[in-house]
């Protein structure tokens, strides 16, 4: 009998360990998440286009890192992804004070994955050594500092944490959205304030792609489990889990989650038809051809949403203000060519031909669906395909036809090298389709195709000419002001206009700049979001006016999934949800 007995308490411990570990006071998630209440077990598969570079948030800029990153940390508030209001998240509860400036948050009782407790010490140590950590590369300094000044955190005690604001900030929660939380215990020894003799920089170092993955702990729903360098990241659940789904079962409901890595959008392709990736992004070019499979009967669906998420995210095309060479740096610099440029955009045609029909005109940037902040007007100065215009445009700025060719005021012909990534299959459409309408103008364009991995290290580091990119829009402006911003990491074609400190340099900036800069800077700190919305429209009229950014399309969100797996829908408004931690295995 007492074999008996430890036999089924042994049966306990390796049959329920997770629930064994449940936190005490765990998050229930949206309803709206589910179709119907998952079960345990099985393996999700998904494709990721690159090799992350580093397991580390804010020490690179490298989507892949950052889609592995979500599914092992958390924030203190997070987006419910069924309705992307704000929610509760490794703070239970939150409350402002009467001044707007004093925000106090309470913690969930949470343990990190390696067992140590979660508490206020892992907040400010977050916030102010790393998230605010100006040689971070991945800081976000600017979405925290206001006016000049910082956004102060103060431990009350274990599990209370105070947010201390220079001014009212009507983004704060939703730009904490986005600062992942780290274990202070694994992140200290790299941080040069805390550290004699440690470089400032060091603190990029940590968790790099060989840290051996038990170092690599968070409170998401998953955990780092295996790496195999341009194969596979494997994840497996977080035993201490906080998500609970509506009948309070720990989440997630699979025992793996893994990214085969696939560089090649065909190969992509090809391995979701084969059923070894159960759920992949697809273009308006594949859905046809999917459709037909799926009513012939395939082991798979294809999902149509409407535009409304961040992504995937709206192409755009930028040139090199700080090139090297002084007459392309003129002309680039030159709002008439900019114009010019937009005019020999057929975004019809591209919605039609590269998405299939499965687009449709973008914001700038700001989404049409996102109406809180869209700028309708915007559609009145966005310029439509005219060649006769950009032609006469071209002729203004100097930019002249000889014998065929258009030649800059120097007299030598003008050429353009147009770089985008060979793995995104609409970047490449679109860049074939403005080679083509250029060099009808008498522009010789060169296609620089390479990884998406190279695009983003090029885009970095300014060496470019002109450039197909995206990058993802958010429900507030101020979530993108590193890009958007003037002066800030990521407003790339104009590096110029921030220093070697990642400081502005307002005096490098045109006018317009200047104005959007304050723009951003009024419109972090206003309370009333009518105030607020007449900043960021005006930001966006003066976008579609100097065409920093020339947006082209905005294509549809669309999905083929292996019929396989549970709570991957459409909601009624045309959005898709299906996230890592809902999802479960029929």
């Amino acid at each position: 009998m007492k074999r008996f007995i430890l036999a089924v308490l042994l049966l306990i411990v390796v049959v329920t360990p997770v629930y064994a570990q449940l936190s005490s006071n765990p998050a229930v998630m949206d309803p709206a998440l589910f179709e119907e209440i998952g079960r345990k077990g099985g393996e999700l598969v998904l494709g990721l286009s690159s090799s992350p570079r580093s397991f580390n948030f804010y020490g690179i800029i490298d989507n892949a890192a950052y889609t592995i990153l979500y599914n092992i940390l958390d924030p203190l508030v997070m987006e419910n992804p069924a309705t992307g209001e704000i929610v509760p998240g490794l703070a239970e509860s939150w409350t402002v004070d009467d001044s707007g400036t004093v925000v106090t948050f309470k913690l969930r009782d949470v343990k990190w994955s390696d067992g140590t407790p979660f508490t206020a010490d892992d907040v400010v140590f977050t916030m102010k050594h790393v998230v605010m950590n100006p040689n971070a590369e991945g800081n976000s300094v600017d979405r925290f500092t206001l006016g000049g000044a910082p956004v102060l955190w103060e431990k009350v005690d274990d599990h209370i944490v105070k947010a201390i604001l220079p001014v009212p900030y009507g983004a704060f929660t939703r730009v904490l959205t986005h600062a992942l939380m780290v274990p202070k215990h694994k992140y200290e020894p790299y941080i040069a304030a805390l550290n004699e003799g440690v470089e400032p920089g060091t603190i990029n170092k940590a968790w790099t792609t060989d840290t051996p993955v038990s170092d690599i702990v968070g409170t998401g729903t998953f955990v780092l489990s295996e790496y195999v360098v341009d194969q596979k990241v494997v994840l497996k659940p977080n035993p201490y889990s906080w998500k609970v789904d509506p009948e309070g079962n720990q989440l997630p409901y699979v025992s793996k989650l893994v990214y085969l890595i696939v560089q090649d959008d065909q190969v992509m392709l090809a391995k979701f038809r084969s059923g070894e990736i159960h759920r992949i992004t697809i273009t308006g070019q594949n859905y046809p051809a999917l459709k037909r499979e799926e009513l012939s009967g395939a082991e798979y669906g294809v999902l149509a949403g409407s535009p409304v998420s961040p992504v995937p995210s709206p192409p755009h095309l930028a040139f090199n203000w700080d090139i090297d060479d002084p007459e392309l740096r003129e002309i680039f610099r030159n709002d008439k060519f900019r114009e010019a440029v937009e005019y020999t955009i057929d975004r019809y045609r591209i919605i039609e031909d590269v998405y299939n029909t499965l687009a449709i005109i973008p914001g700038v940037p700001v989404l049409p669906a996102n109406t809180a902040f869209y700028n309708p007007e915007i559609e009145e100065i966005m310029r439509p395909y005219d060649l006769e215009k950009a032609k006469q445009l071209l002729d203004e700025v100097g930019i002249t036809l000889k014998d065929g060719v258009r030649v800059l005021p120097s007299g030598r012909p003008f050429q353009i090298t147009l770089t985008t990534a060979v793995n995104v299959q609409p970047h490449n459409d679109i860049a074939v389709i403005l080679k083509s309408e250029w060099e009808e103008l008498g522009i010789t364009t060169h296609l620089q195709l390479i990884s998406s991995t190279l695009v983003g290290q090029k885009r970095t580091a300014g060496e470019f000419e002109a450039i197909i990119e995206a990058f993802g829009n958010q429900p507030d402006p101020q979530l993108r002001k590193a890009i958007w911003q003037p002066g800030r990491p990521l407003y790339y074609w104009h590096r110029s206009t921030m220093d070697e400190n990642q400081e502005p340099v307002l005096e490098n900036m045109e006018d317009w700049e200047r104005r959007v800069f304050d723009l951003f800077e009024l419109g972090e700190v206003e309370m009333d979001p009518v105030q607020r919305k007449a900043y960021y429209d005006e930001w966006q009229a003066i976008y579609a006016e100097k065409l920093p950014v020339i947006y082209i399309a905005k294509g549809m969100e669309l999905a083929a999934v292996n019929n396989k797996l549970g709570n991957v829908f459409l909601k009624d408004n045309g959005q898709i949800v299906g996230t890592n931690y809902t999802i479960f295995i029929k």
